[in-house]
């Protein structure tokens, strides 16, 4: 007997606060750790007020996943110029990730007066915590890793899937799937480790992240797999409810979010990524020169 999949709540801007709060847990909560690390051996800053939320990591000043500032909105423009001056003190040009809820005109046009513009675009995708409809992955088994189980076979296909050679940004990726709330699982096809992913739980909202497949084992449906296993799993946690909803990111209209929608997923809300123009660097660049 098919078991029906709960209704999928409406969305309201509380609930995709709620999504974007799981969402970026895992990865906050990773760069506080690292930053407390002796010595601060990857020059990580965290910054959080009125709603804002910054690092820079000064090991990677050109990687903008490690130095965004999300949260900004429209009444955070004060925090934002406070924010963006610790960046130029830092000689790294920052990322802002800003939600399609809470982009106005009036936002925008700040945000050019800034010398920003748009670059990209993400996804945030939710789906009603529920047991997925069965299905089979033939040549696919799929583990969850008990705690320090096959942690450098999870390692290794983790940064090979990721394509990863910094050390610094092995080193961060590491420990992102190290978090007390992570729960890692490694897929094998045919013995062969070929996948990993991970899933966190905050507020009730459990989070996918974490999925990387190796190059070799690629357009298999290992990830299909994967995402079916840990729908499954959280499932499993709604009794008592421990866990409402699913959430996931992903850039928008890929391949990975296809996938996502035909599990069930669907959209909550686009952010657009805003980085410096090329004219504010180089004017950065000309007032940082003696």
């Amino acid at each position: 007997m098919t078991v029906p999949s709960p209704p999928t709540p409406p969305l309201t801007p509380e609930l995709i606060e709620r999504l974007e709060r799981a969402a970026q847990a895992k990865n906050r909560d990773a760069l506080r750790r690292a930053s407390r690390l002796a010595g601060n051996p990857y020059a990580v800053t965290v910054y959080e007020r009125g709603g804002l939320w910054a690092s820079l990591v000064g090991t990677l000043p050109g990687l903008p996943w490690y130095n965004t500032v999300s949260g900004v909105t429209q009444h955070r423009l004060t925090g934002l110029d406070e924010v963006l001056d610790l960046y130029r003190s830092a000689g790294i040009s920052p990322r802002l990730s800003v939600g399609s809820a809470d982009l106005t005109p009036a936002l925008g046009a700040a945000l050019f007066d800034r010398r920003f513009t748009p670059v990209g675009v993400g996804a945030t995708l939710y789906a009603a915590a529920g047991s997925p409809q069965p299905q089979t992955f033939s040549g696919i088994q799929i583990h969850e890793l008990a705690l320090g189980e096959a942690t450098n076979t999870f390692n290794d296909v983790l940064l090979a899937g990721y394509g990863f050679t910094n050390a610094a940004q092995q080193a961060l990726a590491v420990l992102e799937n190290e978090g007390p709330k992570v729960r890692r699982y490694l897929a094998r096809v045919d013995g062969q480790p070929a996948a990993v992913a991970a899933l966190s739980i905050q507020d009730g909202v459990a989070y996918l992240a974490g999925a990387a497949t190796l190059s070799a084992f690629r357009e298999r449906g290992i990830q299909s797999a994967l995402i079916h296993r840990r729908l499954g799993d959280v499932a499993a946690l709604c009794e008592p409810v421990e866990c409402e909803l699913v959430t996931v990111t992903t850039a928008f209209a890929s391949g990975s979010q296809r996938n996502l929608e035909r599990h069930g997923f669907r959209l909550a809300q686009l952010k657009i990524l805003w980085a410096e123009t090329l004219w504010a660097k180089r004017q950065r660049v000309i007032q940082a020169t003696p």
